[in-house]
This record gives C-alpha cells, structure tokens and sequence, in this order.
C-alpha cells in the first residue's frame, strides 16, 4: 500500500494511493487504521512530508565512493548524526539555500519510517517495526 500525507481544508490527512486517485485513511497509521469512502485526485492534492518525526537518525560516509570524494576511509563504525525535523519538505518543496552557502550538493536519499519503538532488533525481525519507506 502506498500512503501519503496530505492537506484538504487545512486539515492533515493520510491516504492510499491507487492509481490517480487517492483514499482517505482513517484512524492511526502506526497502529490501526482504514479506508473511507472519500476520494481525492491524486493530482490535486498539496503533500505534505511522509511523518513529522520527533528526530531523524542518519548515517553518514556509510558508502565506499561517498567516503572517496572526502579523502576518508570508511568508518569502522557507522557515523551517526541527527537532522532537525525542520529539515523536511514535502514533495515538491522548495529548497531555501542560505544565503551563506558556497557549495550545496545533491544526494540520493531513502528513509525508513519507524512503525513502533525497539531496540536491538534482529534483522529477521526488523520488518515487524517498519512502517514503510520515503
């Protein structure tokens, strides 16, 4: 199931995604929630970003070429670091550079949407607290 974030009358709403169209959901997207009968063209929606997390965890020179291009070897260990929530846009967002910035470079980027709390999980079991990905 594909679900977005959206706003409708200034209320933020969750919903599927089935084709251009796209389903009201109804309830707690991290516990229980369904489909109501209230459609919205997928084109004309306003998206807003996938949660509004309390923190965002990143991993940082956790690939072989991404360390090359800082002249640094791969950590042992991953470098962690935490990005403000402030730091989301919805899709197709606009970027406000600072005024300050010399150099911004583009990446790639995948978020996992953490469904519920954990700590040390397995990997055979990590699927059971992931909600999906943005």
């Amino acid at each position: 199931m594909k679900i977005v974030h959206f706003i409708e009358n200034k209320i933020p709403k969750y919903g599927s995604v089935n084709g251009e169209e796209v389903r009201e959901l109804e309830g707690d997207i991290f516990g229980n929630f369904h489909e109501t009968k209230n459609t919205y063209s997928l084109n004309s929606i306003k998206f807003l970003p996938s949660v509004f997390p309390t923190k965002i965890i990143a991993v940082g020179l956790n690939y072989k070429d991404h360390a090359e291009e800082f002249g640094s070897p791969l950590p042992e260990e991953p470098l962690i670091f935490l990005k403000p929530p402030t730091s989301l846009l919805p899709h197709k967002g606009k970027i406000i550079y600072p005024d300050m910035s010399k150099r911004v470079d583009y990446e790639g980027e995948i978020g996992v949407i953490i469904r519920k709390k954990a700590s040390r999980v397995s990997a055979e079991e990590a699927e059971k607290f992931i909600l999906g990905y943005t």
